[in-house]
């Protein structure tokens, strides 16, 4: 008796070839996906940088928008009001300091005096105060001046009219003091976190406008000076500027064809990098000229706003 056995089936496999063009469709495709997640992710990441920086700026620019405009001054004397100056100490990691870090000193309304408490308990009745701006290159949340966690950041330092009409508002007509020297007992508290405005600004610059008359053919004629107060503006440029009650100085001349004008116009303009920025900065590399234009060009966004001055 025969016995049939079933036939089994052999079965069969990829062959090599078949393997090396699924695997070259499986790379190819992998690459693909990549490739767009990568893109997708850069552009995220710029938006968010763009986004993250416009907000910034924004509140930036508004802080300071609202300090200008309700600023205070008098003519007549010989007191200073405002006092603006590129700032000397150069605030940045090492060979990559801020280019442009203007430091402000003036008298504001400001609606935030007696911590906000205006008409209220705190509210002692004065409406001046006096107002310090600074760039500085330190953490924000340790306020320790260490180069692994530090950034550029705005400060500013409000003080209430109470001290400020015993301590900044003293005047001796005599022997008067700068804005500079009286503002000076302040610079350690001037780092605190509660004077935290913003982080990430490289570059604060300041250009003012001023108007003044000239006599002309017999004639007076209005013209307009912007100073830039930017150490890379050239030759127009300064690198500080006063307004005291007697006119207007530029490093401390006070001979200038416009020192018996009147400031019209202030415009602000500030720089923000972004997180990479900073963490290129830190990384070393000296970013001048050509190259921190490169830099910047790729890491940064500028924000400007003019503001137009209350006149005495």
């Amino acid at each position: 008796m025969t016995t049939l056995l079933p036939q089994i089936r052999r079965a069969r496999g990829f062959t090599l070839a078949e393997l090396m063009v699924a695997m070259a469709i499986t790379v190819i495709l992998m690459t693909l996906l990549v490739s767009v997640t990568a893109v997708a992710l850069d552009g995220w990441r710029v938006s968010r940088n763009k986004v993250r920086a416009s907000r910034q700026a924004k509140a930036t620019l508004e802080q300071m928008s609202r300090d200008f405009e309700a600023m205070v001054v008098r003519t007549g004397t010989n007191f200073e009001w405002l006092y603006t100056e590129t700032d000397p100490d150069d605030p940045g990691p090492n060979d990559n300091e801020s280019p442009n870090a203007a430091r402000i000193l003036m008298f504001s309304a400001a609606t935030d005096r007696y911590d906000g408490d205006v008409e209220g308990r705190n509210d002692k009745g004065g409406d001046v105060t006096g107002l310090s701006y600074k760039l500085l290159y330190k953490d924000p949340i340790t306020d320790a001046y260490d180069d692994r966690f530090s950034v550029f950041a705005l400060y500013r330092k409000l003080v209430n009219p109470d001290e400020t009409f015993e301590f900044l508002l003293e005047h001796d007509p005599v022997d008067p003091k700068d804005l500079d020297t009286k503002f000076r007992r302040y610079d350690a508290e001037l780092g605190d976190s509660d004077n935290f405005v913003c982080e990430n600004i490289f570059e604060v610059s300041v250009v003012f406008t001023v108007e003044y008359t000239e006599l002309v053919g017999g004639r007076l004629v209005t013209k307009i000076e912007r100073i830039p107060i930017i150490r890379t503006g050239g030759e127009e440029a300064a690198e500080t500027f006063s307004f005291t009650g007697n006119g207007i100085k530029v490093d401390d001349d006070d001979s200038v064809e416009f020192g018996r004008g009147r400031i019209s116009s202030v415009d602000l303009s500030i720089t923000v990098l972004t997180d990479g920025g900073i963490a290129q900065l830190r990384r070393g590399g000296n970013f001048t000229g050509t190259a921190l234009e490169k830099f910047l060009s790729k890491n940064s966004f500028q924000y400007s706003k003019t503001i137009l001055l209350p006149q005495p």
